[in-house]
């Protein structure tokens, strides 16, 4: 399936659900090798849904379809996915454990600290400095500590982005603590809490659905990775795995329902 050409053929029978069970799993073996594929099959999915709806109320597709923006083909691509993806063409047995698919533990690079470099004629605020002692603490293991300033900054500054920011820290530490409940509690107060941070919202979303799933709260989790995967960001492809194996495991998605 190495041929460009022939990729393309086998994803549009895909999305007119004409392909066979064998070579559905070819194909997602193919999507494994180069995940950005999966972008191609997602926008033959939306737009074929757009051109099926337009005729369904009667009226006559244009001869010519742009782009969709971001959006809107993401939403209609990935409502279709959730119905007609299944883990079982990923090649992961039904009773795989969902441990495989989420993450044990997160790296400090996911903490967040003061905004970028300023220059030598700006003074770092006292928030940024208890963010930043924080991360310290937390990449020298001491977690007790961090915990104390990520606390005092939600304490002291009780505004944006430190809110949010201090939270979603908190709900790290805690996380690879593996104190998922407080870890949730941490991560969904970040998330009321962000104003204008495309990056914490996504951050907040995905570890808040990794905690769920590590304490069975399942249908929520679902709810929580599908967040994650709409804003279309860096955890994309890791939500899309997880998201398929939880709608596979929940009974969102049947075996036979592969290539309809």
């Amino acid at each position: 399936m190495s041929d460009y050409r022939e990729i393309q053929k086998k994803i549009d029978a895909y999305v007119k659900g004409t392909l066979k069970e064998k070579e559905i799993e070819e194909l997602w073996v193919e999507f494994a090798k180069q995940p950005d594929l999966l972008e191609q099959l997602e926008l033959e999915v939306g737009v074929k849904s757009i051109i099926e709806q337009e005729m369904a109320e009667g009226s006559t597709p244009k001869a010519t379809i742009t782009k969709l923006p971001t959006w809107t083909w993401h939403a209609a691509a990935a409502a279709v996915l959730l119905i007609v993806a299944s883990i079982q063409i990923l090649q992961i047995p039904s009773k795989s454990n969902l441990d495989q698919f989420v993450v044990n533990k997160i790296g400090a690079d996911q903490l967040e600290s003061s905004d970028g470099v300023r220059s030598k004629d700006m003074q770092i605020s006292a928030a940024d400095s208890m963010l930043n002692l924080g991360f310290s603490e937390f990449v020298s293991g001491n977690n007790e500590r961090a915990l104390y300033l990520f606390n005092e900054v939600i304490s002291e500054f009780d505004y944006e982005p430190y809110g949010s920011k201090a939270y979603l820290n908190k709900g790290i530490v805690y996380y690879n603590q593996s104190d998922y409940d407080s870890a949730i509690v941490a991560f969904r107060f970040a998330l009321d809490r962000v104003d204008d941070s495309r990056m914490i919202e996504e951050k907040s979303y995905w570890y808040l659905g990794n905690a769920l799933v590590n304490t069975n709260q399942l249908e929520d989790a679902r709810i929580a990775i599908m967040q994650a995967y709409s804003l279309d960001g860096v955890f994309r492809k890791p939500a899309f795995l997880l998201l398929q194996k939880l709608n596979y495991d929940l009974g969102y998605i049947q075996a036979e329902e592969v290539g309809q």
